[in-house]
C-alpha cells in the first residue's frame, strides 16, 4: 500500500513538471521562429520604395534635379518613404509634386515682366554722359591729375594714384595701357556691400610700388589711368548690363586693358562679353578664379551673380572649352554641376587639387591650357576664392580657400605667361572686414596681374 502510494505521488509530480515546462517549451519555439523569420527578412533584399509608386511619380523622382531642388537625393527619398504605407508613400511624393508646380510661374497669374515707365523724362539719365563743351575749363583731351603737391600721399584717391581719365578721347591721347573702372553693382551677391569696393580700394595701400618678387614696379612700365565709376541702374541691375558691355567695349576700343573692380560676380557676364565684342567670338578665353560654379539653371533671374557662366554659354557669348576654372569647392559645386561644365568642355582645377599638387603645377597647366586656346585672355578674380579665414571681406564666403600665398604668384604667372586683355576683381566687401586686411589683399591681386602684364611688355612674358 506504501509503494502505490510513494508510486503516485511520483507520477503526479513528473505530471506537474511536464506540465509547467510545455508553456517554456512552446515560447522558446515561438521565439526562435520569430528570429529565423526576422533573419530572412534581413536577408532577402528590400523592395525599392520608389519601385512601388505611379509611373508619374517614379518619372518625377527620376528627376535628379528636381530632388535636388527640394533638398533630396534618391537615397534620402527612399529612407523617407520606406516606413510608410503604399497610399501614404504615394500621398507623400504627390505633396513634393504639388510644392514644385507651385513654385513655378503661373501663367495668367504672375507678371511675366517687371512693369517700367518708358515715358520717363529720365529713362537714361544715370547713362547720359555729360557733354566735354560744357566744361567750364576746355582742355585737351588727356588723362589728368587730381594731385596738388608733388609728393602727395593722400589727396583725392585713384587706383594706383593714376590720373584721372573720363571719356575715351582721354585714354585715346593719353595712350593709356590699363585703365581701371569701378563698377558699384551688389544686388545678387550673398553679403551686399561689394558696391562700395570701388571707393574702398581706392583709399587703400597695394596697388603702387614695385613688385618684389616679381623684379618689376608696374606703375614705372605701363601708362594706367583712373576711369572713374561706371553707372548702375539701383532698381533693376539687369538694365544696367547694356551700359557696362558697351562702356567697357569702348575701353578695349581704345587699345587699353579693362581693370574692372566690382561690383558682385554678375559682372562677368558683360565684362567677358564685352571682350567678345572687341576681339570676335572665339578669340577670348577666360581664366575665373571662384569658390562657386556660378553655374545655376534655373534662376528667376537672367542676370546673378549664381549663373553667370552658364548664362555666357547658354548664349553663346563663350564656350565651355575655352574657360578655365579655378578654385572650385564648397556646396554649390555638387557632382551634377561639376560634370554638366565638364561635359562642356569647361576645365576646372578645385580648391583641392591646388592643396594636393602645389599651385605651381596647377598655374603650369593653366598657362599650357590657355596656350592652345584663344590668344586673348579674360581673367576674372571673384574674393571668395581666398580661404576666408585670411581674407574674409567675400560676398559668398567659403571655407577652405586657396592663401594669397598661392593666389598672387598664380595670377601674376598667368598675366605674364598670356595675353591678358582684360582682368575683373569682383565681390569685395568691405563693411565684412573691420580691417584693411581683405582691402589690401585685393589690391595685391591687381597689382599681381599689373606687374605680369609689365613683365610680359618687358618681354620676359
Amino acid at each position: 500500500m506504501a509503494r502505490k502510494t510513494l508510486f503516485a505521488a511520483l507520477a503526479g509530480t513528473c505530471l506537474l513538471a511536464l506540465s509547467a515546462a510545455a508553456p517554456v517549451q512552446a515560447q522558446a519555439q515561438a521565439q526562435a521562429q520569430a528570429q529565423a523569420q526576422a533573419q530572412a527578412q534581413m536577408a532577402a533584399p528590400a523592395a525599392d520604395p520608389i519601385a512601388t509608386l505611379p509611373a508619374d511619380q517614379r518619372a518625377f523622382v527620376a528627376d535628379g534635379r528636381t530632388l535636388a531642388h527640394l533638398g533630396l537625393t534618391p537615397e534620402k527619398l527612399r529612407t523617407a518613404l520606406a516606413p510608410r504605407s503604399a497610399e501614404d508613400r504615394a500621398a507623400y511624393v504627390k505633396a513634393l509634386m504639388d510644392m514644385v508646380q507651385a513654385a513655378k510661374f503661373q501663367p495668367g497669374v504672375d507678371p511675366a515682366e517687371i512693369a517700367l515707365n518708358p515715358m520717363a523724362r529720365g529713362w537714361n539719365a544715370t547713362t547720359t554722359v555729360r557733354p566735354a563743351f560744357l566744361d567750364k575749363v576746355q582742355r585737351e583731351p588727356g588723362p589728368f591729375s587730381l594731385k596738388r603737391y608733388q609728393f602727395q600721399k593722400p589727396g583725392v584717391p585713384t587706383f594706383a594714384d593714376a590720373p584721372v581719365a573720363i571719356r575715351k578721347e582721354d585714354l585715346v591721347a593719353g595712350k593709356v595701357e590699363v585703365a581701371f573702372v569701378g563698377v558699384p553693382l551688389d544686388f545678387s551677391s550673398g553679403w551686399r556691400d561689394a558696391k562700395h569696393a570701388p571707393v574702398a580700394l581706392r583709399g587703400m595701400d597695394g596697388l603702387v610700388g614695385a613688385d618684389a618678387d616679381g623684379g618689376v614696379d608696374p606703375g614705372l612700365v605701363l601708362t594706367l589711368a583712373d576711369y572713374g565709376d561706371l553707372a548702375i541702374d539701383y532698381m533693376a541691375p539687369d538694365r544696367s548690363m547694356d551700359h557696362v558691355r558697351s562702356m567697357i567695349a569702348e575701353m578695349a576700343a581704345a587699345g587699353v586693358k579693362p581693370f574692372i573692380v566690382g561690383g558682385d560676380h554678375t559682372l562677368m557676364y558683360p565684362d567677358v562679353a564685352a571682350m567678345v565684342d572687341s576681339y570676335g567670338a572665339g578669340n577670348v578665353a577666360v581664366v575665373q578664379f571662384d569658390a562657386h560654379p556660378d553655374a545655376m539653371l534655373d534662376d528667376p533671374h537672367f542676370i546673378s551673380d549664381t549663373q553667370t557662366l552658364s548664362r555666357l554659354m547658354q548664349d553663346k557669348v563663350i564656350k565651355g572649352t575655352d574657360v578655365i576654372h579655378v578654385g572650385m569647392r564648397g556646396r554649390d559645386a555638387d557632382v551634377e554641376t561639376q560634370a554638366r561644365l565638364k561635359a562642356a568642355g569647361v576645365r576646372i582645377k578645385p580648391t583641392a587639387e591646388i592643396a594636393a599638387r602645389g599651385w605651381q603645377a596647377v598655374t603650369q597647366e593653366i598657362v599650357s591650357g590657355l596656350a592652345t586656346g584663344p590668344k586673348n585672355v579674360f581673367v576674372s578674380f571673384d574674393m571668395s576664392v581666398l580661404d576666408p579665414g585670411e581674407v574674409s571681406a567675400a560676398g559668398r564666403p567659403v571655407p577652405g580657400g586657396i592663401s594669397m600665398r598661392e593666389a598672387i604668384p598664380m595670377v601674376r604667372e598667368i598675366c605674364t605667361k598670356s595675353n591678358v586683355v582684360g582682368f575683373d576683381l569682383l565681390d569685395t566687401a568691405p563693411i565684412l572686414d573691420t580691417t584693411y586686411v581683405s582691402r589690401l589683399s585685393a589690391n595685391y591681386i591687381l597689382h599681381a596681374c599689373l606687374s605680369g602684364i609689365a613683365l610680359r611688355k618687358q618681354g620676359k612674358g
